[in-house]
């Protein structure tokens, strides 16, 4: 009877599993405009990675994969498993080299806020409907005052719901949360009333999945290669741009690499989590996880992506890109935020240059710009130490 269930219970536990990692991915490959391919492989991936946790799964976070796809590597979508394999790499020859190396609260709070801002700016236009183009802040922004703005308001309030879903539930229904993540919950809740409200796909009246992603076809094998823009150009620009994104994700790891973090630190998990182009990852509390709780995941993952595609791709765009948005303000440490801005002048100027300067260029300069500042406020908190214990 024990045995029975504690087999039930690794069910469940790959079940909720399942519901948190694929929901993730599906939002990170839908919102760059990729195949099923990334969602599928950076879903199994995720999952059996997670095996050696046993008490926690690994989710594919878009906090830094959506600003780096989208403001460097304009059309290189397809050297993004590249991008991150090597950022895994400088992060971990790095890591070894800097062991004791420190960010200061104002550079992380600057850069996690520039982060967050520019996957919005960037999603924005799923979630309003508006219909933007643009591969940086500013390139987006100056689209949207040129289109004005005419946001496909049946879009908005499924985007609402999302965000209302996002931040309530976790905290009004923190048990069901374990068993029945917010992630998950905030995209059925308006595919329910997607298929009431829209019932006939051919007439609906807001952007669904299936217009921004391509989903399995029975007779076509290529999806399960990574999607390839037709007009890719594999030119030296091309890779210097997915150099400057893996020199940013190796860079980002080691600025935000501490215990206080939620970002995944360890370089095996960086690596193998590369291939599938999810990077880097945070961890979700699933007690029990195990073996068997993975071998489900990964059937369920499987199942949906062959032969759901008719149920998801009516999940609208709008709530897929919210989920995003808010996962990404999450990581905002507003208390170091709020405490650069009482330290002085100088820690008040990082945040606004930093973030000024993401929104004006892109986020690889930004990180190089963070690191050359984090570098003057040691110094200068230093040398202030020092005086004032002479």
């Amino acid at each position: 009877m024990l045995k029975n269930n504690k087999i039930i219970s690794n069910i469940s536990y790959g079940i909720t599993a399942f519901l948190f990692i694929f929901s993730y991915s599906l939002c990170f490959a839908v919102s760059l405009q990729l195949n099923i391919w990334y969602a599928l492989v950076t879903a199994i991936t995720s999952s059996i990675i997670s095996v050696t946790l046993k008490s926690e799964v690994l989710a594919p976070d878009t906090f830094f994969t959506v600003p780096l796809l989208l403001v460097l590597s304009s059309n290189t979508n397809a050297l993004l498993p590249f991008a991150v394999i090597v950022g895994g790499l400088i992060f971990i020859a790095l890591s070894k080299k800097f062991k004791t190396y420190k960010i200061d609260p104002a550079v992380k709070s600057a850069l996690s806020l520039s982060l967050a801002f520019s996957v919005t700016a960037l999603l924005t236009t799923h979630y309003f409907g508006i219909g933007a183009e643009g591969f940086t802040v500013i390139e987006i922004l100056k689209t949207y005052r040129s289109l004005g703005f005419h946001p496909n308001w049946r879009g908005v309030f499924y985007g609402t719901i999302t965000l209302f879903c996002m931040i309530t539930y976790p905290f009004k229904f923190r048990k069901a949360n374990k068993y029945l993540p917010a992630e998950f919950f905030s995209l059925l809740l308006p595919l329910i009333l997607n298929f009431i409200l829209n019932p006939q796909i051919e007439y609906t009246p807001i952007n669904e999945l299936k217009d921004n992603f391509d989903f399995i076809s029975q007779s076509d094998l290529s999806f399960f290669l990574p999607s390839f823009n037709s007009n890719f150009d594999f030119s030296m620009q091309s890779y210097v741009n997915a150099f400057k994104g893996a020199f940013s994700v190796g860079a980002l790891l080691l600025l935000f690499n501490s215990k206080n973090t939620r970002t995944d630190s360890t370089g095996t998990t960086s690596i193998l989590n590369g291939i599938q182009g999810g990077f880097p990852v945070r961890n979700y509390k699933i007690r029990g996880y195990s073996l068997t709780s993975a071998t489900v995941s990964v059937l369920l993952i499987v199942y949906a992506c062959f032969f759901l595609d008719d149920v998801l791709m009516r999940i609208p765009l709008h709530s897929a890109a919210v989920v995003l948005i808010v996962n990404a303000w999450k990581q905002v440490p507003f208390g170091d935020l709020a405490k650069s801005f009482k330290n002085g002048v100088l820690s008040t100027a990082t945040i606004f240059i930093l973030f000024i300067i993401s929104i004006a260029t892109n986020i690889f300069i930004t990180i190089i710009l963070g690191i050359i500042l984090n570098i003057l406020l040691s110094y200068f908190n230093k040398s202030k130490g020092g005086a004032e214990n002479g």
